[in-house]
Protein backbone atom coordinates (compact mmCIF):
# COMPACT_ATOMS: atom_id res chain seq x y z
CA UNK A 1 0.00 0.00 0.00
CA UNK A 2 1.61 3.05 -1.04
CA UNK A 3 0.58 5.88 1.42
CA UNK A 4 1.33 9.35 0.42
CA UNK A 5 3.20 11.32 3.07
CA UNK A 6 0.86 14.44 2.58
CA UNK A 7 -2.30 12.18 3.36
CA UNK A 8 -0.68 10.70 6.64
CA UNK A 9 0.17 14.06 8.24
CA UNK A 10 -3.24 15.43 7.39
CA UNK A 11 -4.87 12.70 9.13
CA UNK A 12 -2.32 13.16 12.06
CA UNK A 13 -3.33 16.64 11.99
CA UNK A 14 -6.60 15.62 12.38
CA UNK A 15 -6.49 13.10 14.89
CA UNK A 16 -4.38 15.61 17.34
CA UNK A 17 -7.14 18.13 16.46
CA UNK A 18 -9.72 15.54 17.63
CA UNK A 19 -7.70 14.88 20.73
CA UNK A 20 -7.03 17.98 21.95
CA UNK A 21 -10.66 19.39 21.35
CA UNK A 22 -11.72 16.58 23.66
CA UNK A 23 -9.59 16.94 26.36
CA UNK A 24 -9.98 20.52 25.90
CA UNK A 25 -13.93 19.70 26.13
CA UNK A 26 -13.58 17.70 29.47
CA UNK A 27 -11.30 20.06 30.98
CA UNK A 28 -13.57 23.02 30.43
CA UNK A 29 -16.95 21.12 31.74
CA UNK A 30 -15.01 20.05 35.02
CA UNK A 31 -13.99 23.53 35.20
CA UNK A 32 -17.46 24.72 35.35
CA UNK A 33 -19.01 21.99 37.60
CA UNK A 34 -16.38 23.40 40.27
CA UNK A 35 -17.21 26.69 39.70
CA UNK A 36 -21.09 26.40 40.35
CA UNK A 37 -20.49 25.00 43.26
CA UNK A 38 -17.97 27.33 45.05
CA UNK A 39 -19.00 30.53 45.73
CA UNK A 40 -18.18 33.55 44.11
CA UNK A 41 -16.97 36.94 45.87
CA UNK A 42 -19.97 38.60 44.19
CA UNK A 43 -22.13 35.82 45.71
CA UNK A 44 -21.21 36.30 48.97
CA UNK A 45 -21.70 40.24 49.11
CA UNK A 46 -25.01 39.82 47.12
CA UNK A 47 -26.15 37.50 50.44
CA UNK A 48 -24.46 39.74 52.62
CA UNK A 49 -26.42 43.03 51.29
CA UNK A 50 -30.13 40.99 51.43
CA UNK A 51 -32.37 42.36 53.87
CA UNK A 52 -32.02 40.02 57.00
CA UNK A 53 -35.27 41.37 58.72
CA UNK A 54 -37.71 41.14 56.13
CA UNK A 55 -41.05 40.44 56.76
CA UNK A 56 -39.76 40.33 60.92
CA UNK A 57 -40.18 44.17 61.30
CA UNK A 58 -43.01 44.90 63.44
CA UNK A 59 -45.75 47.81 62.54
CA UNK A 60 -44.36 50.70 64.66
CA UNK A 61 -47.01 53.54 63.26
CA UNK A 62 -48.07 55.10 66.85
CA UNK A 63 -50.96 57.26 65.49
CA UNK A 64 -52.40 54.14 64.06
CA UNK A 65 -55.59 53.50 66.87
CA UNK A 66 -55.25 57.15 68.04
CA UNK A 67 -58.45 59.45 66.55
CA UNK A 68 -58.63 62.87 66.28
CA UNK A 69 -59.32 64.91 68.87
CA UNK A 70 -60.47 67.79 67.24
CA UNK A 71 -63.34 65.76 65.35
CA UNK A 72 -65.52 66.25 67.94
CA UNK A 73 -64.89 69.88 68.40
CA UNK A 74 -64.97 70.78 64.26
CA UNK A 75 -67.07 69.35 61.87
CA UNK A 76 -65.26 69.60 58.52
CA UNK A 77 -67.57 71.26 55.89
CA UNK A 78 -66.18 69.20 53.28
CA UNK A 79 -66.92 65.21 54.30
Amino acid sequence: MDKNPKFLIIVGIIISLLVIGGVGFWYWSKNKQVSQEAPTLGGQIFEKTQNQLEGQVPDTNPFKDQKNSLDTIYQNPFE
